[in-house]
């Protein structure tokens, strides 16, 4: 393996673990006094990205909300770093000589 194909499997499990650690969140509102069978039914919003250990919320304390990791974009992220990468990595392979 040359010296360029692990830098870009370092910076591709680096990328990754950022990708997992520092995630999109997303709330889910609902209306004080709603139902449990009607929380399905709230208006999702974006809340930005922080630690996953340190969920972003910018409700009052009054106001219930869901706030969760926004799941299907951490997939998105990581499907594309991996393309990407993969890429990359298929370019820095030497091609095989022709047998004379």
């Amino acid at each position: 393996m040359r010296a360029i194909q692990k830098v870009i499997i370092i910076v591709y499990g680096l990328l990754v673990a950022v990708a997992c650690i520092y995630v999109p969140w997303v709330s889910l509102y609902v209306p004080s006094g709603a139902p449990v069978s009607e929380i399905h039914m709230g208006l999702p919003l974006s809340l930005g990205y922080s630690l996953l250990w340190k969920p972003l919320s910018d409700f009052p304390k009054n106001i219930p909300n869901l706030s969760t990791v926004d799941i299907q974009r951490v997939i998105l992220e990581l499907i594309a770093i991996t393309a990407v990468f993969a890429i990359f990595f298929v370019l820095t392979l030497r091609p095989k000589k022709a047998l004379p």
